[in-house]
This record gives structure tokens, C-alpha cells and sequence, in this order.
């Protein structure tokens, strides 16, 4: 009875200290929606958020106000703070009080379409392709949480103002914790980074191509020199408890990052999904490209935050996300795609057996030493029961 009781106790324990490692608050957040702005509407978003820890604070900027959809981050001591100026309902200088430690920042400027006609599933040298800049996005802001447990902003994205068609919806979630996304692919996200849901819905395809997939052009920026570059790490999950049958994880790390746990990343699955309900059979493939040096775009809210930085300090470089898999019909089997990645700042999270998979491995090794402990000791009081049998008196005796 005793080693049972025991082995009870410490799956109870280790099942809280999971629950406070999991749900303790590492980050204490403090966010608003378009800060000093007096002319900003729900059509034009920024929102700025100030993620305050033990050593550090992480400024994060989330922008839909130039159509271009932007995610910064800045990280620098704890006395500091940011101010931004607008000129009506775009944002045209940020000042940070003090020199920020790090910062990275991502921008999704341009759509791509491209004609698939080896049916590969990624773009390519060889595929013809149409772009389409972002900056006529018209952005919407459907749904907001500001509150001390969390940050969330739902964006309704429309390219060319037809209802129902040319969608780009993109949901942004910041928590104060380490906890794991809701939908698949259950990605990880830290007090340290936002998760990121993007779907394209219902985009037209052009008449000339037969094929038609579609690519995000992402441009990433970062505080480190700008003769380095980026690295595309693909490295090995535990398990696919969370992911089934997707054992890969993608990181896209800075060169601060890539060394070390003070830089910026993306961190995805390589698994996108082709209906809203995200499942095993509407899952398909994401695929990402090389990187190449570019510019920050002009007349951005990224030219805008980085304009007082040292050029020759700032690494720039794009790559295109794609998005399909060979024999799935192209993009006009569903007309629909489902992506989600974390944007953070660190070291990116790294997954571990689910509280739920180690109380069954608990249970698991812990009913065979129960049942080996009873069989030792059933055949020791067996045999100290034979050696101290009374023995029988007879007539004769």
C-alpha cells in the first residue's frame, strides 16, 4: 500500500510544478491599440505593446496601417520606453529613450502567384509568377483582447474591396506565458513571442495560368551586421503528439540567434492546411526559399522604425513561404490556405512530453515495480511463514 501511495504523490507533484512552469507569468504585458493617435479608426490598426521581465523589456509593434502587415520587436532595459508620431493614420517616427539591445522585424509586403506546372509544390527559378504588393490591402480590425492574461487582435484583410473574395485574415496572439496554440499545428509560444494565424481565402487566380499556387514574400530585418545572414534551421521533434505525423520544425533565425539565445526568429511547422477546420487530411506542405539581400521598402512603417539606426548594422534579407504539395489540385481545389509561426525574440521554444504523455509513462513504469515489490513481497512473508510454522504434537509425543 505504501510504494502506491507514494508513486500517487509524486505524479500529483509533478503535475503541479508542469501546471506552474506552464501557466506562471513570465512576462508582465501592457498593450494599446493606435497610442497617440487622434485620427486612427478600426480601418487603420497599430498596436504597441510593452512586455516587461525580470532584466528586460521587449517593445513589440504590431502594424496593418500601410497594408503592409509588420511585426517588430525591441528589446532594451527596463527604464526605457517608446514614443510614436503619426502623420494622420500612419505612424511616421518612433523614438526609443535608449539604445535598444536587439531588435528583428518582419513584413509581409507582396503576394505571389505562381504557375506550378511541374507540379512541385514550392516556387521556383522556373515558375512564371504574377506579384502583388500588399499595400493595397484594406485591413479591419474584427476582434481585440487587451488585458494583463493577453494580447490578441483578429485582422480582416481585403485586396481589392470584393466581399468574400480576395481575403487575407490574420490573427496575432501575445500571452504572458509559455503555452501551446490551441489549433493545430499546436505550436509553442513564449511571453517572449506572438503566434500568428494567416489565411488566404477565396483569391482570384489569373486566367493564364493553369496551376495557379500562392507565396508570401517576407522581408526580415535585425540589429546584427549586415554582412552576415540568416539561417534556416530544420532540426527533429520528440514526438508527433501535438503534430501527428509532422516530426519537423522550422526555425528562421537571426545570426544573434543562430550563436546564441539573445536574437530574433520565426518558428513553424512545415504543414499548412487547406480547410478551416484544421485536420490530418486537409493538411498539406510549406515550403521556404533561400534567402537574398534586399532593402527595407520604401515609405514602410519598417523604413519608418529603422531610420535612426546605423545602416551598415542592419542585416536585410527576403524569403518566399509556399504553400502546396505535388497531386493536390492547386490552390483552386479548396481556395483556401491555413498557416500558422511564431515570431520571437531568444531562444525558441523546445518541445517536451505533454503533462497528460508523462503521467502515462508514470503509471506505466510504476505498475510494474508495484507488481514486482508485491511479488517480492508475497514470497518473503510466504517463506518466513514456513520457517516459523508450529509444528504438530503427536500421541507419542
Amino acid at each position: 500500500m505504501l510504494p502506491s501511495t507514494i508513486t500517487i504523490n509524486i505524479i500529483a507533484l509533478i503535475t503541479f510544478l508542469l501546471l506552474t512552469i506552464a501557466y506562471g507569468q513570465e512576462r508582465k504585458i501592457n498593450s494599446t491599440i493606435n497610442p497617440g493617435c487622434n485620427e486612427c479608426s478600426l480601418n487603420s490598426t497599430l498596436v504597441y505593446i510593452k512586455a516587461t521581465g525580470q532584466s528586460d523589456i521587449i517593445h513589440q509593434i504590431w502594424d496593418f496601417t500601410r497594408g503592409i502587415p509588420t511585426m517588430i520587436l525591441a528589446v532594451a532595459g527596463l527604464n526605457s520606453s517608446v514614443n510614436i508620431s503619426w502623420d494622420g493614420v500612419r505612424p511616421n517616427d518612433f523614438v526609443l529613450s535608449e539604445k535598444p539591445q536587439y531588435s528583428f522585424a518582419t513584413a509581409i509586403d507582396k503576394l505571389y502567384e505562381y504557375n506550378d506546372l511541374e507540379d512541385s509544390g514550392h516556387i521556383d527559378g522556373k515558375c512564371s509568377h504574377h506579384e502583388q504588393s500588399l499595400r493595397r490591402v484594406s485591413w479591419y480590425l474584427n476582434e481585440s483582447v487587451l488585458t494583463d492574461k493577453e494580447t490578441m487582435v483578429r485582422m480582416h484583410g481585403s485586396l481589392h474591396g470584393v466581399k468574400g473574395k480576395d481575403i487575407i485574415d490574420v490573427k496575432l496572439d501575445l500571452l504572458p506565458y509559455t503555452d501551446y496554440a490551441v489549433q493545430l499545428p499546436h505550436l509553442i509560444h513564449t511571453a517572449n513571442s506572438t503566434l500568428v494565424d494567416l489565411s488566404l481565402v477565396n483569391l482570384t487566380t489569373s486566367r493564364d495560368f493553369n496551376s495557379s499556387r500562392f507565396a508570401l514574400h517576407f522581408v526580415l530585418v535585425s540589429t546584427d551586421s549586415r554582412d552576415d545572414t540568416m539561417h534556416n534551421v530544420m532540426r527533429k521533434s520528440l514526438d508527433d503528439e501535438h503534430t501527428p505525423g509532422i516530426f519537423e520544425i522550422i526555425e528562421i533565425k537571426t545570426p544573434a540567434s543562430f550563436v546564441g539565445d539573445d536574437g530574433g526568429f520565426l518558428q513553424f511547422r512545415p504543414v499548412c492546411y487547406t480547410q478551416r477546420n484544421r485536420g490530418v487530411a486537409s493538411s498539406s506542405i510549406t515550403h521556404v526559399s533561400d534567402f537574398n539581400r534586399t532593402s527595407i521598402p520604401q515609405r514602410s512603417t519598417l523604413e519608418a522604425f529603422y531610420r535612426r539606426f546605423d545602416a551598415s548594422k542592419l542585416l536585410v534579407q527576403d524569403m518566399l513561404v509556399s504553400f502546396g504539395e505535388p497531386s493536390d489540385g492547386f490552390y483552386k481545389q479548396h481556395n483556401y490556405t491555413d498557416w500558422s509561426y511564431t515570431f520571437g525574440y531568444g531562444a525558441p521554444p523546445v518541445e517536451s512530453f505533454s503533462l497528460f504523455v508523462i503521467m502515462i509513462i508514470s503509471v506505466g513504469l510504476a505498475v510494474p515495480v508495484l507488481l514486482a515489490m508485491s511479488g517480492v513481497v508475497l514470497v518473503v512473508v510466504r517463506k518466513y511463514r514456513q520457517r516459523n510454522a508450529p509444528t504438530r504434537l503427536t500421541e507419542e509425543d
